[in-house]
């Protein structure tokens, strides 16, 4: 796992189980775990730049972590709902909620303030390969992902925060994968 700090002076990856960031050009890297037997993976950048978050099985289930950036104060674990393994923390660009799914590729979205899970939508036709792809909008109140019908065509949604419901973009006669805001 690898990301980009919003300014690109520095590069956040998953080295080893260990989440580390890494200077652009110079400078030192920046170990935020030093955890042996613990494995932390899929690090992602707040919009913000204040924040990282990865998931770690340090607890012996796997949860969320927001760590500070530069690697001071005590990280934050959250629980997650979901069957218990996750991937792919996508923040929102207000910074204040992250998009994360599970192992059955059912999506979630977190309120980082709160702790308050929503889930988006889970799979209705078995593992559903087409709700990896997600994107927030510029305003932080909606989210698109694709989803595959009963057809295994992939449709594109929207999901309005607001309202709490999903609204299909596409008709799903032709295959739609990959939104983005």
């Amino acid at each position: 796992g690898v990301g980009v700090s919003p300014s690109g002076a520095r590069a956040v990856l998953e080295f080893r189980g260990e989440i580390v960031t890494v200077p652009a050009e110079k400078g030192d890297p920046r170990y935020l775990t030093t955890t042996p037997g613990i494995y932390e993976r899929d690090p992602s950048w707040s919009p913000d730049g204040k924040t990282i978050a990865y998931f770690s099985d340090a607890s012996g289930e796997y949860e969320l972590v927001l760590a500070n950036q530069d690697g001071k104060g005590q990280p934050r674990s959250l629980k997650l709902k979901g069957t218990g393994f996750y991937f792919n923390p996508v923040w929102s660009r207000d910074s204040k909620k992250i998009l994360y799914r599970d192992i059955a590729q059912a999506l979630y979205i977190l309120d980082v303030e709160s702790g308050k899970i929503t889930r988006i939508v889970e799979p209705r036709f078995g593992i559903d390969s087409c709700a990896v792809y997600s994107s927030w909008s510029p305003d932080s109140k909606w989210v698109a992902y694709s989803m595959t019908t009963a057809a295994q065509i992939g449709r594109i949604y929207v999901y309005s925060l607001e309202k709490e419901k999903s609204f299909p973009v596409t008709d799903g006669l032709s295959e739609a994968t990959d939104p983005v805001f």
